[in-house]
């Protein structure tokens, strides 16, 4: 992975990450969260680089991105939201690649299947982790059972709607580059 794309999508992902747990933390109605709506994004980030790259550099961007983005989290949000951000993040985004990368290796040509399936995955595991860990004990047990179903309903329907910019940016896209643009 080229130096300027590892640092970019670093940048981003730390972005979004503190993005999202701040939002989080304000409700759209009594079962969804702005955070619902930022979030998702990450994984279609991962699967975008996974698609170019070979898995251990998508780990890499990962890692540094959960590392780089916990000052700013802590800052914007409470330490519970943080925490829990911070570590379900950890955990499931890794998960995101390591399915997405065997669903790759297996299935190569279900391009579709592999950004949709790791996406829904993961973020199933996302949901419930998060909200389990950043709201229990703080919140009934039904409001958080209502947000973890509001906020992964939402998360289904983005990762679907994601599908074509998935297929634009990692598929149509995937062999080009600036120079063969500019030939």
């Amino acid at each position: 992975m080229p130096k300027s794309v590892f640092v970019f999508s670093v940048i981003l992902f730390v972005i979004l990450i503190a993005l999202s747990n701040y939002t989080v933390q304000f409700p759209i109605n009594q079962w969804l969260t702005y955070g619902a709506v930022v979030y998702p994004v990450t994984f279609l980030m991962t699967d975008i680089l996974g698609e170019k790259y070979p898995k251990k550099d998508v780990i890499r961007v990962v890692k540094y991105g959960i590392i780089l983005a916990i000052i700013p989290t802590l800052m914007i949000s409470s330490f519970r939201i943080a925490l829990a951000s911070i570590g379900t993040f950890a955990v499931v985004q890794l998960l995101d690649v390591h399915i997405f990368h065997t669903l790759k290796d297996k299935l190569e040509k279900l391009w579709w299947l592999r950004n949709n399936a790791s996406t829904m995955t993961s973020q199933f595991f996302d949901t419930i982790l998060f909200f389990t860990l950043a709201f229990s004990f703080v919140m009934p047990f039904d409001k958080i059972a209502h947000l973890i179903v509001g906020d992964y309903a939402i998360k289904l329907v983005i990762a679907l709607l994601d599908t074509p910019i998935f297929y634009l940016l990692a598929i149509k896209l995937k062999d080009f580059s600036f120079k063969k643009s500019v030939a």
